[in-house]
């Protein structure tokens, strides 16, 4: 007799993340920011730890973290981590 098992396909490269592990990965990485304390409509530039240590740190968590490389430019384009999110899913495409 014949059983069905489910099988677990790999996701595309750029679906590897969601939003809600990017904010996880967000606020791990900037020194003094504390778990869950930010979301996705946040504005991570006007938080009182964003500064360019931050958003070096930023550019190095999304290159090591998801293969994606992003320039100052981009994190300073954006208004939210949302759409952050967004430019970079986008990027790995």
């Amino acid at each position: 007799m014949y059983s069905l098992q489910k099988v677990k396909i790999s996701p595309e490269p750029y679906n590897r993340m969601s939003l809600e592990k990017f904010i996880s990965d967000f606020e791990g990485a900037i020194e003094d920011l504390e778990a869950g304390s930010l979301n996705a409509q946040t504005n991570y530039q006007s938080l009182p730890v964003w500064d360019s240590l931050a958003l070096l740190t930023v550019i190095s968590m999304v290159d090591s973290e998801y293969g994606v490389s992003v320039s100052a430019a981009i994190l300073n384009s954006c208004d939210s981590v949302a759409s952050l999110y967004e430019k970079i899913i986008e990027s790995s495409k």
